[in-house]
């Protein structure tokens, strides 16, 4: 039972860990993207050509930058999809650990169920025991005291045959 409850501990343990590295990758990743961003939207400012407007170059360097982007995007979505399905399976865990948690405390409620009708059965035996003795002792009981007064009638009849 304590090997149960150390595994569900584990789980939730296991789970809260994963959960911070997980964050910090993910917080990563977004500051990168956000770079990137801002790398984006400089180059979107810059106007390089001849008569002011954006050249070849200025175009290429940002759809170069755009690449970028949606390439750390899809690194943040594989990262969001790893967490979550790690996330899943620690949910799983735990919920497998709590379904074995509440099967052995089933166990033990039946177990006990059974113990306690045991003892309510020895007891009402005792009982009726305790009830059997009770009626010997009192038949005993009157035995004796008819005995005692026939031994004292006995005895003054005796007593008075005597002084006749």
């Amino acid at each position: 039972m304590q090997k149960k409850v150390l595994s569900s501990l584990f789980f939730i343990l296991f789970g809260i860990a994963i959960s911070y590295a997980q964050s910090a990758d993910l917080g990563r990743l977004l500051q990168e993207r956000d770079q990137l961003y801002h790398s984006y939207d400089s180059l979107g400012k810059e106007k390089n050509a001849f008569f002011g407007g954006r050249s070849k170059k200025d175009l290429q360097n940002m759809i170069l930058a755009l690449h970028r982007i949606i390439s750390k995007d899809n690194e943040i979505i594989r990262e969001v999809r790893r967490t979550s399905y790690q996330k899943e399976s620690n949910l799983f865990g735990q919920n497998r650990a709590s379904s074995d948690r509440i099967y052995d405390l089933d166990q033990q409620v039946t177990s006990l169920t059974n113990q306690l009708k045991r003892k309510n059965t020895e007891l009402q035996d005792q009982q009726a025991a305790m009830g059997d003795l009770l009626g010997a002792m009192r038949k005993l009981q009157i035995g004796v005291v008819v005995l005692t007064a026939l031994v004292i009638g006995i005895g003054f009849y005796m007593f008075r045959q005597r002084r006749k």
